[in-house]
């Protein structure tokens, strides 16, 4: 069933600031993703060879395999380095 009185007009007029509302909350949410992806592309660097873990501080760009970098091994299943 529909409603008895429907008047479109009447009803957007009625409904306007909460329509404004959404929308500004839409354009706003949007404009935080976007503000927060441009932020996150402008402070990405290389990372140093402190920040690398395991496997990956051997690869260090511009060197070769674990030059430079002190890693320390372990053996398996023991709290023990060598």
């Amino acid at each position: 069933m529909s409603a008895p009185d429907t008047n479109v007009e009447r009803q957007e007029d009625t409904h306007k600031p909460a329509l404004l509302g959404i929308r500004g909350a839409l354009i706003f949410g949007f404009a935080m993703i976007l503000l927060m992806v441009i932020f996150t592309f402008s402070r990405g660097e290389d990372p140093s060879a402190e920040t690398l873990i395991g496997s990956e501080a051997e690869r260090v760009e511009g060197e070769r395999p674990g030059a430079g970098v002190a890693i320390d091994t372990y053996a398996p299943g023991t709290n023990e380095t060598n």
